[in-house]
């Protein structure tokens, strides 16, 4: 027997903060006819038309409504689906895109938070700038300030594991809604654009799937050389490709290597990729090297002696994830020692690390100890449970796995229940916005990092 759950202005929230991040086919079609309201503990009941809605909201919105939780309400919620006759009288939110789409967009790109799965840290701001990738900085500014009218389109950017590629794509995608608060930007990995493509073909929603990718203004797709040995998507990408491109809207594309170079991948998406500009990133010289950890530096509100960021600059020459990985492995040693970072201290561990190649740091080590700090069971990692606590130990490891692994994001979210990437990078803003905000709870990732790495 269905039963009436009242609409709480709680819900009500999260709802107009929801509809800012998903279509108006989607608001309209999933999220607009549910009710719901949270108990006096964690749990949240949301009331459903039929159990297919519930399903449907759990399997492709439970992670944006976590967000709305913990954005709109500031906790997490475990989330009780009940079947739901809403009556007539029920108050709705009820959503006029055409003349809110504009504002709602603006007011979302003028806050702090960036809307999923943008990162907040992936700005232009946060960048540095050098020889080592000022050609990509400026082709990637230029289709900020004017997307798809400059002769940058397509736009394809490549370089190695850690060289900034990510930054840079969700940078133009942070720029142009600024800019542009009317223009509609998706950024997806191409891991992303197949499985939405498999998912449109086992749904037959084909159609849905099209409009969703080319009714765009700029389309930024991350690591296409995973498009290759995948004929179907790579022939739904290039019906994109060509859709997007005769309709003068915006391309850009990252890869580990140039289009030439990607193996098995049609001729005709090659070609196409290389009809607007390509560059490349290289590795930072010592200069760009010792700005780039000044800058990590400022972002983590600390400082460190000159001496000791020449230092770290001349040992880590491979690759920007790594040159941060190593000053996150300095400053967790010295919290936990609760020691002053000199040069004698940096020379020390760093000679150390290098004389032994470093301690490896796995995926699976780290949700172990995380999990012994958080007094949780590892499996509870890989788990479909949502608690608040729970939540935050898991995205505890996935930080840390971004800081402490080279590890993808399809594969640190693989290893954690196989979730999507765009969770982790979710994940990992959570984790670095409580860390500048609580020294109490950088002190504790500290000591988390430090039992991994000593």
């Amino acid at each position: 027997m269905q039963t009436e759950i009242a609409n709480s202005k709680q819900w009500r929230n999260c709802l107009q903060y929801m509809f800012q991040r998903v279509t108006e086919q989607s608001y309209n079609t999933w999220l607009k006819p549910t009710v719901g309201t949270p108990t006096d503990s964690d749990k949240f009941v949301l009331g459903v038309p039929n159990q297919f809605v519930a399903d449907w909201i759990n399997s492709h919105f439970s992670e944006l409504i976590n967000e709305a939780f913990l954005e709109v309400l500031g906790k997490q919620y475990v989330v009780h689906y009940q079947i739901h006759e809403q009556p007539e009288t029920e108050p709705q939110v009820t959503i006029n895109f055409d003349q809110q789409n504009a504002t709602a967009r603006s007011e979302r790109n003028n806050s702090d938070e960036a809307s999923p799965p943008l990162s907040s840290r992936y700005r232009f701001k946060s960048l540095v700038v050098g020889g080592f990738n000022e050609m990509a900085c400026a082709a990637s500014m230029a289709v900020a300030d004017a997307p798809g009218t400059t002769r940058y389109n397509p736009l394809f950017i490549y370089g190695g594991t850690g060289l900034g590629k990510t930054h840079i794509l969700q940078a133009i995608g942070h720029r142009i809604q600024e800019q542009f608060p009317n223009k509609r930007v998706v950024y997806a990995t191409s891991e992303k654009f197949t499985s939405d493509f498999i998912a449109s073909i086992s749904e037959g929603s084909v159609s849905q799937f099209t409009r969703m990718y080319r009714e765009v203004d700029a389309l930024l797709i991350d690591d296409i050389q995973f498009l290759t040995g995948k004929e179907s998507t790579q022939e739904q990408f290039f019906h994109t490709f060509n859709s997007l491109y005769h309709y003068g809207k915006q391309i850009v594309l990252t890869s580990d290597r140039p289009p030439r170079e990607i193996k098995k991948l049609e001729e005709r998406l090659l070609s196409r990729f290389s009809w607007g500009l390509v560059c490349d990133l290289q590795a930072p010289d010592l200069e760009n090297r010792m700005a780039i950890l000044y800058k990590k530096l400022d972002s983590e509100g600390t400082t460190l002696p000159d001496d000791v960021i020449r230092l770290m600059a001349d040992r880590v020459t491979s690759n920007i994830r790594e040159l941060e990985g190593t000053l996150i492995r300095l400053l967790a040693y010295a919290s936990l020692k609760q020691s002053t970072v000199d040069i004698n201290l940096a020379r020390r561990l760093l000679s150390d690390s290098f004389a032994h190649q470093k301690k490896q740091v796995t995926i699976a080590a780290i949700q172990k100890i995380t999990a012994e700090h958080f007094d949780i069971e590892p499996a509870m990692m890989k788990a479909k449970k949502k608690t608040s606590h729970i939540a935050l130990a898991r995205q505890v490891a996935m930080y840390l796995s971004r800081s402490l692994t080279n590890s993808s994001l399809k594969v640190i979210g693989g290893e954690f229940g196989g979730r999507d990437h765009s969770t982790v990078i979710h994940g990992c803003d959570l984790i670095s916005r409580k860390i500048a905000v609580e020294p109490s709870f950088r002190e504790r990732i500290d000591q988390i990092s430090a039992s991994l790495l000593y």
